[in-house]
């Protein structure tokens, strides 16, 4: 195998590893797990990605902060969302028995 080729064909491999292992885990009955478990195998192929294909390892500096800032605010969204989402309380609606509207034709 040509030497600049052998690294993507590995990551490929990996990629579709991690595929099979994502539809695998879906089937099972973990529970709140199953969501942990998907987020980091998304993870692992995430960096797979930024750091095989879009070579982020060898790019310049301004890049590689760019990328570093853009990572940061994410997961500053993530983290305000999540803060948001915690704090809230549930407010019940009070229930109220529906009326029955009787339909008018016609005017008077």
């Amino acid at each position: 195998m040509d030497k600049p080729i052998r690294p993507l064909v590995l990551t490929w491999l990996a990629l579709l590893a991690l595929l099979a292992l994502t539809a695998g885990s879906a089937l099972l009955r973990l529970g709140w797990l199953n969501t942990a478990i998907s987020l980091a195998i998304a993870l692992a192929k995430a960096l797979l990605v930024v750091i095989v294909f879009m070579r982020l390892k060898r790019a310049p500096a301004l890049l590689r902060l760019a990328a570093v800032a853009g990572a940061v605010t994410l997961v500053l969204l993530f983290g305000l969302s999540l803060s948001d989402y915690t704090t809230r309380t549930e407010l019940k609606a009070p229930w109220q028995q529906p009326t029955t509207v009787t339909p008018r034709f016609g005017s008077k």
